[in-house]
């Protein structure tokens, strides 16, 4: 039992290594070879924990040599659109100008109800409204409302508004958080000012957030009668 414990610990972490460095995309994101990549990892992460006598060796190969070929084909990709075509195909419009353009859809196999499916999850309940709707690369959808259709924009009404900043965490579950995207950065003194003008005890902070304009927004945590 402990064997496989020890393994099962060392395969896990092995392939969260592998999925990292391969990068952050979800499931529903990955280009066709990406997937392949994830599936083929998986397949031999789990051969190891069916058979306890087979060397982790047999699995930490194959995952180094998939990795290398996702690190390759990446970096090839970068390079040539040609290739990068080739491995990752292109966009494909469904509807343009307004029109559905069968024989692409007959050339995805995709029929009217994956259409209409598609655009409903981009918030698009009128398929009568889109101008333009493209199949990307990794088969999610991208939608182009015809602009009778589309929110109405400041600029198109004249009117002047202030620009707005991405919100930084500082705060989680009552801890502060000094580094949350990665490269932004913030003191820990400054993330106790802000916490001290809240008027609330950390510790019973859900989450709080800070954007550049000093506005913040607190959801306190729940208490334990509640």
């Amino acid at each position: 039992m402990s064997i496989t414990f020890i393994r099962a610990v060392i395969i896990y972490i092995t392939v969260i290594i592998a999925m990292r460095i391969m990068g952050k995309r979800q499931i529903g994101e990955l280009k066709p070879h990406e997937l392949v990549i994830t599936v083929l990892v998986s397949q031999v992460a789990s051969i190891p924990l069916e058979d306890n006598s087979m060397p982790l060796a047999n699995m930490f190969v194959p995952i180094l040599i998939f990795v290398s070929f996702e690190i390759i084909v990446s970096a090839i990709s970068m390079k040539s659109i040609n290739f990068r075509n080739l491995i990752q195909g292109k966009p494909i419009f469904v509807i343009k100008n307004g029109k559905l353009d069968e024989k692409q859809m007959k050339r995805l196999r995709f029929t009217i109800d994956d259409l209409i499916d598609a655009v409903r999850q981009k918030d698009v309940f009128d398929i009568s409204t889109v101008q333009d709707a493209v199949i990307e690369t990794n088969g999610s959808i991208s939608v182009l409302q015809k602009a009778e259709e589309a929110p109405v924009t400041p600029k198109q009404l004249n009117l002047s508004v202030d620009e707005v900043s991405t919100p930084i965490t500082i705060v989680i579950d009552g801890k502060p958080v000094t580094e949350y995207f990665g490269q932004e950065k913030i003191k820990n003194s400054k993330i106790e000012l802000v916490v001290n003008n809240s008027n609330t005890d950390i510790t019973k902070i859900m989450l709080l957030t800070l954007d550049d304009s000093g506005n913040t927004y607190l959801i306190p945590k729940r208490s334990d009668n509640g």
